[in-house]
């Protein structure tokens, strides 16, 4: 029987909300010169947030579209759609983490420039793919997939390969200025004591390095 947790729908959500949220922050951010602190700690943001960004889409791109196709081989030319959006979107991410490692070493006004030029780039590459998924990709995504298929991707794709601290940071960066709605739905797929305890180890060093990085934009977790 084919599954409709919303829950699954909005976890992709949250994620997309939070590199939207970021993707604005950070073009607003460069938009003015930066202590060496924070450009130091924006900068190391920026890699962690990449990082994270490929390592969902790889899950995608070698779990999830097969694992559609395999029940819904009609769907083959809205995943090759998908899978074309990904590629441009690397790129982009290529250009961005290749912009915030200069500027990381060199904090002039150029390289300052380059890195907002870049993330430009980057919200004109994701903005239009985030929109596309969740419009026509995900409601298919859930509508085809069962509980057994995303656990199966969770163990297999989602999580493998992230440390305990990746796991951490991205739980309270999905929380970052989220809001009650989506928060509910977080909470309803991260069992309370991991939720708890990721919190105590996680939260207080994810704030601390949000203030920095993003000064008065920083937001309050949910």
């Amino acid at each position: 029987m084919a599954s409709t947790v919303d829950p699954v729908h909005n976890m992709n959500a949250v994620i997309h909300r939070a590199l939207r949220r970021d993707l604005d922050r950070l073009e607003t951010v460069t938009r003015s010169e930066l202590s060496d602190s924070r450009r130091e700690a924006l900068c190391r943001h920026v890699t962690w947030m990449l990082d994270f960004l490929h390592h969902h889409h790889v899950g995608e791109d070698e779990g999830v579209w097969p694992r559609l196709l395999a029940k819904r081989p009609d769907l083959s030319p809205l995943v090759e759609q998908m899978s074309a959006e990904h590629e441009a979107l690397a790129a982009a991410s290529d250009r961005l983490r290749a912009a915030s490692d200069a500027y990381a070493v060199d904090g002039s006004t150029e390289a300052r420039t380059r890195l907002h030029e870049a993330t430009l780039e980057m919200q004109k590459a994701t903005l239009p793919h985030l929109d596309h998924e969740e419009r026509e990709a995900i409601p298919l995504v859930v509508e085809a997939l069962d509980a057994e298929d995303w656990e199966y991707l969770s163990k297999n794709h989602f999580r493998k390969g992230l440390s305990l601290s990746d796991s951490g940071i991205s739980l309270m960066w999905d929380l970052d200025d989220l809001d009650p709605a989506y928060a509910a739905a977080v909470r309803s797929e991260v069992p309370g004591p991991v939720l708890w305890l990721m919190t105590r180890i996680f939260g207080g060093r994810y704030d601390r390095d949000a203030r920095t990085r993003w000064g008065e934009l920083a937001g309050t977790r949910a």
